[in-house]
């Protein structure tokens, strides 16, 4: 009986569970993943000259994605940062589509798994 009663209840609330949870969660920063076969095809072209053929630097002051250090914020940070340029970096912001430089986010992304 008392299975029944949690059965019920959980029921009842269930629904409301899932949106709080669904509404929370697209409050929260989201991966925003992309084409890492193009990514790489991106990177090569527009990156690899300052940011190395694995992302170790090849000047100083350039950040250096070796270890993943560089990677340590969500996707639409770096996205922005792209976008925009910043120190030694050129802003992308009309050369690359926010699509390329994602698949080139996920590109490094998945060079330090």
């Amino acid at each position: 009986m008392r299975s029944e009663n949690f059965l019920k209840k959980v029921s009842r609330y269930g629904g409301s569970a899932v949106l709080l949870c669904s509404m929370a969660l697209l409050g929260m920063p989201q991966a925003m993943a992309g084409n890492p076969v193009n990514g790489g095809k991106v990177y090569n072209q527009h990156c690899k000259k300052c940011h190395g053929v694995s992302g170790k630097s090849t000047f100083p002051g350039v950040a250096d994605f070796s270890r993943g250090e560089g990677l340590l914020r969500a996707d639409s940070e770096l996205l922005k940062k792209i976008r925009n340029g910043g120190g030694m970096m050129p802003a992308y912001r009309g050369i690359l589509k926010d699509n390329e430089i994602l698949d080139a986010i996920t590109y490094l992304r998945k060079l330090h798994r």
